[in-house]
């Protein structure tokens, strides 16, 4: 019997290519012509022209702002984006957010302190040990007989203790993985450890290992995601995690992304899902890449693993691309209270950890230093700061060098006397003021006691001393959403309603460059993003209400109707 012609497989094979090829010509571009867009008031974060109605945008970029009656003058036959009761502000910067991790931690089951809300996903607080256990059970018999369970969130000074005696009394019959809130721990059941073997000699020099607990922290914690890999990072869960992030992205408002730590779990893998997800034209924003120094070659700062890290920069594009600069870790985990503290230290007699031993870090940093690479510098506690600075001083005085722009991460605390050393030595601050909203009044009773708790994210101090501040969410460390993130910095309130340290507050407008124009420089995209200039990229957070004309407290409250990147509308 003869093929019918509409059925035949050419004719199939035409139809299907004829579609694509007017979908792609009808589609629209991500940098379309010329356009004049217009709202109830612009803020441009120039101080030479704080405000205007409107800017003219043609093919991603800005090529004028002022009156919308001038640009209608120039432009009579442009097309007009009118938003009238909007405010628009640069896009939004989240230069410390690590895709890959809240792509592999979003399609969890997430049990954590406080609650979340996340596109498509609403998580209710948990506190107290018994309520979080209780609901730990639940959420693992809810899933069919055998599967892994694996789980985000927890937190000791929250929910009680952990470990693999608590897991196997709760979780008896399947692998079981509990994940901390700092991400830098994890507890295993014996079901999982049943799973794989681990040498004496793997453990003759990790002091981060503890198999009997089943707990894996710090540096530990690479050891733990090697043996455990093949259960916990699965393609399909990861890519739809990825596509997850997209919209947590979007819904913070933030048009620009700076992957703090690529290579966390495989350089080449995040490399291929990031080019499938985050390189689609739908993507409402871009991302800049910068991978980890101890990840990088088989023996990390050597000039084979460093010509390795100069070959990635030839990959990528625009929108997806890596850049000249390198990621450091040096004491532990805020969340976990492993950071490294000086006197007192502890007032519990507990003691921090070094992520990389300093003369490992060290070794590291000055050899991309040389390299001409901008370090960036995990550092949490006073002492891991100090111990920094110092590293910092040596290596600018044996490689001087001018707008070297190292830049300390997370910052969580640091003593009245380090401001102006950072000063100083010309480092910057890229900080995360959520540790205090969400950790401030509990380390006042635990651990660090008030007089530092309340003190966690110094804003004022370093502003005062010259320090460029920027704010970043290191999600899923803290939520996506600078608005959030600026009325922490802004208000210093913690989760039950303290107030602290008033006097460490940064302003409105501190707390908005800080997530704009300051995000940017810490990342060497000044000149491209983060204010509204002509020349630069045509980014825009599109905000319901005029973050300077309402009440600082509602700072965060402000609903964020879409962005426009590259002069693209892509409206929530």
């Amino acid at each position: 019997m003869a093929t019918s012609t509409l059925k035949s497989p050419r004719f199939i094979i035409l139809t299907l290519l004829c579609i694509g090829i007017t979908a792609w010509w009808l589609w629209p571009s991500s940098k379309p012509g010329l356009r004049i867009i217009s709202a109830k008031s612009i803020i441009t974060m120039d101080s030479k022209q704080p405000r205007v109605e409107a800017v003219a945008v043609e093919d991603g970029k800005i090529i004028a702002l002022g009156s919308l009656a001038n640009m209608q003058e120039r432009w009579p036959n442009a097309e007009q984006l009118k938003l009238e009761d909007k405010t628009l502000t640069p896009g939004f910067i989240e230069n410390h957010l690590h895709p890959a991790m809240a792509a592999l931690l979003l399609p969890f089951h997430w049990i954590t302190p406080f609650e979340w809300e996340l596109p498509g996903k609403q998580v209710p607080a948990t506190q107290g040990k018994e309520q979080y256990r209780k609901r730990l059970k639940a959420a693992a018999d809810e899933q069919a007989e055998g599967e892994w369970f694996i789980t985000w969130g927890f937190h000791h000074y929250f929910h009680g203790d952990m470990s693999r005696e608590v897991l196997d009394e709760l979780i008896p019959d399947r692998p079981a993985l509990v994940w901390h809130r700092s991400f830098h721990e994890i507890w295993v059941n014996s079901k999982a450890m049943e799973l794989v073997s681990i040498s004496e000699e793997e453990l003759k020099d990790q002091h981060h290992v503890n198999i009997e607990e089943g707990h894996f922290y710090e540096s530990g914690l690479l050891l733990g995601l090697e043996k455990f890999r093949e259960y916990i990072i699965q393609t399909g869960r990861f890519m739809g995690g990825l596509e997850q992030v997209v919209d947590v992205v979007h819904a913070g408002g933030i048009t620009t992304i700076a992957d703090m730590a690529n290579g966390m779990f495989d350089l080449d893998m995040e490399w291929q899902a990031f080019k499938w997800v985050l390189d689609d034209k739908d993507v409402g924003f871009r991302t800049r890449l910068i991978p980890m120094a101890d990840r990088m070659g088989k023996n990390p700062g050597s000039a084979e693993a460093i010509l390795e890290n100069d070959a990635l920069l030839e990959k990528g594009n625009e929108k997806l691309k890596f850049v000249k600069q390198i990621k450091l870790l040096a004491d532990g985990a805020f969340y976990s209270q492993l950071m490294q503290m000086r006197d007192p230290g502890y007032l519990d007699g507990h003691h921090g950890e070094w992520i990389t031993k300093p003369e490992k870090l060290e070794e590291l940093a000055t050899a991309y230093w040389q390299a001409g690479y901008q370090l960036h510098i995990h550092s949490n506690g006073d002492l891991g700061t100090e111990v920094v600075l110092d590293m910092i001083e040596r290596i600018h005085y044996k490689h001087p060098k001018e707008d070297h722009r190292t830049t300390l991460h997370h910052l969580g605390y640091i003593g009245p006397d380090q401001a102006e050393r950072i000063a100083e030595l010309g480092v910057i601050v890229s900080a995360n003021p959520y540790y205090l909203h969400t950790l401030g009044e509990t380390y006042s009773e635990m651990g660090l006691g008030p007089d530092r708790a309340h003190y966690i994210f110094r804003a004022r101090d370093l502003l005062d001393e010259g320090v460029k501040v920027s704010l970043h969410s290191d999600f899923s460390m803290a939520p996506a959403q600078p608005l959030r993130l600026a009325w922490v910095a802004v208000n210093r309130q913690g989760a039950g309603g303290l107030q602290m340290a008033n006097e460490q507050a940064m302003t409105v407008h501190e707390a908005m460059k800080a997530i704009t124009i300051d995000a940017a420089y810490a990342i060497q995209m000044e000149s491209e993003i983060g204010s509204i200039e002509v020349g630069k990229a045509a980014d825009f957070t599109v905000l319901e209400q005029d973050p300077y004309k309402i009440a600082p407290e509602t700072l965060k409250d402000i609903p964020i109707w879409g962005t426009i990147f590259e002069g693209q509308v892509y409206q929530q």
